[in-house]
């Protein structure tokens, strides 16, 4: 994923250096210790444990194939724990240490500093679309069911309560027939409701129009695109994609905004697609014949969709 490579170049750099410091803190503790100007204490092996453990996290983040941005969103408020944490032992117990270690925790905490900027600005652009300010997630999955099955249960839009628990309610208002023009009202929950305009909806494709302008609308975003596709799985069944593109709102809050989004709709999705997939097998067998096997659905690593920026989904909609 190209738009992934800052952020896996910020996780490798930051798990090379966490493991360096580890090893070198694990291997010669009492050493580390007169560098500091304290006296070895166990705590200190564990700290260098840790530290491996954390580098270790970070290289398998690095090197997934489909790189998960609220993993490293996590992984870099712990890094902004070290620098506070850097800050606060500075201040209230500089003279517990000798010059050289007071130097060195001070280049430690710069350095880990740099690497949570870094991993920021790679969690903000693995999502952003290039070009554009909008941000983008996708879920890709692959189900054992045909893509004609699939698409007849997606396509019927004022359904999808049913396969989605979080929500409460959902219909096209009005008694609508699906299709284009159609506005999708959701209620979850929490009482909290929203609508989607359908703006374009054909065979193995749909694409909605979050109305975020309406008062009390309960998603991050000032404006909100969403999408499902269905296509011809390589070896069977079907790939279905489900999008969004976005502008976050606030703007400066899309490097923690994102990576949530991304975290709910991967865990989310997947599961509605598996419920989905149920029905599909339903109504293809028919009620006179026995339930068809329990569908298997799989997240897949690779990147999904391709990036559609908001200017480009207005000009489609002009």
């Amino acid at each position: 994923m190209p738009r992934a490579r800052t952020l896996r170049i910020a996780l490798l750099a930051n798990a090379l250096f966490a493991s360096a410091t580890g090893a070198a803190i694990i291997i010669a503790p009492a050493s580390v210790a007169g560098l500091l100007g304290i006296a070895y204490h166990p705590i200190l092996t564990a700290l260098g444990v840790g530290l491996v453990v954390f580098a270790l996290d970070l290289a398998h983040q690095a090197t997934r194939r489909r790189i998960l941005t609220w993993r490293a969103a996590y992984a870099t408020v712990l890094d902004l724990g070290w620098v506070a944490g850097t800050v606060v032992v500075l201040a209230t117990q500089h003279h517990a240490f000798t010059t050289t270690g007071v130097v060195l925790i001070a280049a430690v905490g710069a350095l880990v500093l740099g690497f949570a900027i870094g991993q920021g600005w790679g969690i903000d652009t693995a999502h952003r679309v290039p070009g554009s300010r909008s941000r983008q997630h996708c879920v890709r999955v692959h189900v054992d069911r045909s893509p004609e099955a699939m698409w007849r249960v997606i396509a019927d839009l004022g359904a999808i309560q049913r396969y989605m628990p979080s929500l409460a309610h959902s219909a096209i208002e009005g008694g609508a027939e699906p299709g284009r023009g159609a506005v999708r009202t959701c209620v979850d929950r929490g009482g909290r409701s929203w609508s989607e305009a359908c703006i374009a909806f054909e065979s193995g494709s749909l694409a909605l129009r979050f109305e975020a302008e309406a008062e009390g609308f309960p998603f991050p975003a000032s404006e909100m695109y969403g999408g499902w596709t269905v296509e011809p799985g390589q070896s069977g069944g079907s790939y279905v994609t489900v999008w969004w593109t976005l502008l976050p709102r606030p703007a400066g809050l899309a490097v923690l905004i994102m990576p949530i989004f991304g975290l709910r709709a991967d865990r989310e999705i997947t599961n509605v697609v598996l419920r989905m997939a149920a029905e599909a097998g339903s109504r293809s067998r028919g009620p006179e014949h026995a339930p068809r096997a329990a569908p298997r659905v799989r997240l897949l690593e690779r990147p999904c969709h391709p990036a559609v920026g908001m200017e480009h989904v207005r000009s489609q909609l002009a």
